[in-house]
């Protein structure tokens, strides 16, 4: 309380307060006095009155009258002193206790507004006259609202409403004309409502009666729970569109296993409100019940941590659908109660399932086909371990999946690839090109027969590009290269017949110049006569002799070379010499070249490594290039014009050293190849030669030659005319040479 003004209680009050108390208190004193006092006078008066008429009738009263007249009046007297005395010590009693009530009235009275005062709280109360009774220090110094002061204490709401007038019209601009009568009505009825005040506050208004019949108004700020509901409010509207936003259904459900609350998308076609209260049960498919059973048991044993399982709901169609839960029991004292028995999210996984479905269905297809291709396949991951292999890899060798699986590369099949090759590919870069490698590789089989396969190593990118497993492709061969190997032979045979005029005459030659010489040697012998001494017939038959051994060993040197040439073409690869080779293959043809007027110019690299491979074929190839390169300059022109022009073919070999390639150039300066020849210049019986000139197979197994060294051979035209043949040869290891 501010003061007892402000409880209602004048200064000056505690007087007239005291008075009508003792008033109380002595009524039934006062009103006995009043009778013992009128019972004495009545009695002195009546004395007096018979004294008078005594005087005047002495006859009237006897002698002995008189004293007992007296003597009720002294009675009388003494009787209403003792009673005087009586009520004054009584009175004054009453008095000293009625001081003593008001003053302790007083103290509770002070203790009350102290308690009052101290409420943060804006009281006022009003008796049941609704007059203002008093209000509190937190109302007097609330500084936004209508000010209350002493002077209308003990005023009716309604007298208080005029002084107040000027007050409600600057806090409230735009006052309605009828405001007092609607500020009545809310007084009376009690209401309450919350207002929001000048300074940006909101203040809660709320209303109650007294048992007196009076009221009580409290003004309570809830500027900070209005603030705190907004924001409640704005989470719960954030929480909302973020849980409606997600294609997964939100949701709880109460100890016994009733929904009590679902958000997000819809479950089975349901909306929330067809769902809530009903149980999980009831939506899903009793064969899947003891998924759900199972889950819970689970989530007993590990309460907090979540669970996951799929099962098949029925849907408001009542069509059946994969659902993928994944589910918590929250621990006891996050579980409201029971009220969050179990939390969690639902998801319809009814289109993973079918594409899971057509995936495994796809697998299965692919499986089929990889396990029935005929061609043994293995993968392997980054660390060069096999990860997956077919049937056919299980039935060449004496292996089982599980003994096979997991193991090294290297350990299971012998792969003659650097592994620095591997490793390289798996440190490229997204943007990197990476190519796979073809090899050879052979080995026996199930059954001991000797095996060729050839190889393809193919890397697999993830989604980010990266390397990460390589699959290798191995396809048995060995009836293939045993067609090819006749092939090569009856090409290298064409190739032998065709040169097989120009061989005999070469040879022809050497036994020529033999045969002049023993015929000269002869007739030399006889024209010497008997008389020939020893030392001269010694020197000519020595002279004739080295004659016949340098033309012996030119006939060798070309039976050698012609030997290697149609050696067998199966021989194991092994490292040779290119240039050497080149020469070789030359050599042989020179003197065919010789007879057609076309001449061979060589440009060797003597510094070349070596490649690994097969020298004939290397020779084979070089020699269908030059023959064909012959045939080109032949078929350009009459044979009388060759004479006016001299053609050549070079021949060239180099390196390319940043590659470590070997390179090797067959061009002639004839006509060429027409462009739309060009690219059919490889394919198998294509040929541009007159009838009965050519089989088409020459370039073709030219290729295919070179492709199983692991090189290429393209063709092209030089910009000054003719053709030109380019081979590419992988060059061996650095370690590796010729002669090894």
């Amino acid at each position: 309380m501010a003061n007892n003004g402000a409880l209602g209680v004048g200064g000056g009050g505690v007087g007239g307060q005291l008075a009508t108390l003792c008033r109380a208190v002595g009524r039934s004193e006062s009103h006995g006095l009043l009778a013992i006092t009128g019972l004495a006078v009545g009695g002195v008066v009546v004395t007096i009155a018979l004294a008078a008429a005594d005087r005047a009738s002495p006859s009237l009263l006897s002698s002995a009258a008189w004293p007992a007249f007296l003597v009720i009046g002294l009675v009388s007297a003494c009787v209403l002193l003792w009673h005087v005395g009586r009520v004054v010590a009584m009175q004054r009693h009453t008095m000293e206790a009625a001081r003593d009530a008001l003053e302790h009235v007083e103290a509770e009275k002070r203790r009350l507004g102290e308690i009052l005062d101290a409420i943060p709280l804006s009281m006022t109360l009003y008796d049941a006259d609704e007059r203002l009774v008093m209000f509190n220090a937190a109302y007097r110094n609330e500084p936004t609202y209508i000010k209350l002061d002493e002077s209308l204490v003990g005023l009716k709401i309604e007298d208080m409403l005029p002084y107040l007038e000027p007050q409600f019209k600057a806090a409230y601009p735009g006052l309605e004309a009828d405001w007092k009568i609607e500020y009545l009505r809310i007084f009376r009825a009690r209401e309450g409502g919350d207002r929001s005040w000048a300074d940006g506050r909101t203040m809660r208004l709320r209303q109650a009666s007294t048992r007196s019949g009076g009221s009580v108004r409290l003004w309570i700020d809830v500027t900070d729970l209005k603030r705190n509901e907004a924001a409640a409010h704005a989470a719960q509207k954030r929480f909302d569109t973020l849980v409606s936003s997600l294609p997964d259904t939100v949701f709880s459900s109460d100890r016994v296993g009733r929904f009590n609350y679902l958000g997000g998308a819809s479950l089975l076609g349901f909306a929330p409100d067809e769902i809530v209260g009903r149980t999980a049960r009831e939506v899903i498919l009793p064969e899947d019940q003891h998924r759900v059973d199972e889950c819970i048991t689970r989530m007993r044993r590990n309460r907090g941590e979540s669970v996951s399982l799929t099962f098949r709901g029925v849907g408001k169609d009542g069509a059946v659908r994969h659902l993928e839960a994944r589910v918590t029991a929250p621990k006891a004292e996050d579980n409201l109660d029971g009220e969050l028995a179990i939390t969690g999210t639902i998801r319809d996984i009814q289109a993973q399932h079918e594409m899971a479905e057509r995936l495994r269905y796809e697998l299965r297809r692919l499986d089929s086909v990889v396990q029935s291709t005929g061609a043994r396949i293995v993968m392997v991951d980054r660390n060069m371990r096999i990860v997956m292999v077919n049937r056919e890899v299980l039935d060449t060798t004496p292996r089982t999946v599980a003994t096979i699986v997991g193991r090294p590369l290297r350990d299971a099949i012998r792969v003659p690839v650097d592994q620095s090759v591997f490793d390289a590919w798996f440190a490229a870069g997204p943007d990197e090109l990476v190519k796979g490698i073809e090899y050879e590789n052979g080995g026996p089989d199930a059954r001991g027969r000797r095996r060729t396969y050839h190889v393809t190593a193919n890397p697999v990118r993830d989604e980010q590009g990266q390397v990460q497993h390589i699959v290798f492709l191995a396809v048995d061969e060995t009836e293939r290269r045993a067609v090819e190997l006749q092939l090569f032979a009856a090409s290298r045979l064409a190739t032998l017949g065709e040169m097989a005029s120009g061989v005999a005459h070469e040879i022809n030659q050497p036994l020529t110049i033999i045969r002049f010489g023993i015929e000269n040697l002869t007739e030399q012998l006889q024209e010497m006569g008997a008389q020939a001494t020893l030392a001269e017939v010694s020197e000519l038959i020595g002279e004739k002799l080295s004659r016949m051994v340098v033309q012996t060993d030119r006939a060798a040197t070309i039976i050698k070379d012609l030997k290697g040439f149609a050696g067998r073409s199966d021989e194991a690869a092994k490292p040779f010499d290119v240039s050497t080779a080149v020469a070789a293959a030359a050599q042989l043809l020179r003197e065919q070249l010789r007879l057609s007027d076309v001449g061979v110019v060589l440009d060797l690299d003597p510094g070349c490594p070596a490649v690994i491979g097969s020298s004939a074929r290397l020779q084979q190839v070089i020699m269908n290039l030059i023959l064909n390169a012959r045939d080109a300059i032949m078929q350009e022109v009459p044979a009388a014009s060759l004479e006016a022009r001299h053609h050549v073919i070079r021949l060239r070999t180099w390196v390319e050293v940043s590659a470590r390639k070997v390179m090797v150039s067959v061009e002639d300066d004839g006509p060429g190849i027409p462009d739309d020849i060009l690219p059919r210049i490889f394919e198998p019986f294509f040929t541009t030669k007159p009838t009965g000139k050519g089989t088409g197979l020459g370039l073709s197994v030219s290729y295919q030659i070179i492709r199983q060294m692991g090189g290429a051979i393209t063709a092209e035209n030089r910009t000054g005319g003719g053709a030109r043949f380019i081979v590419t040869l992988d060059a061996a290891p650095a370690s590796v040479s010729a002669h090894d």
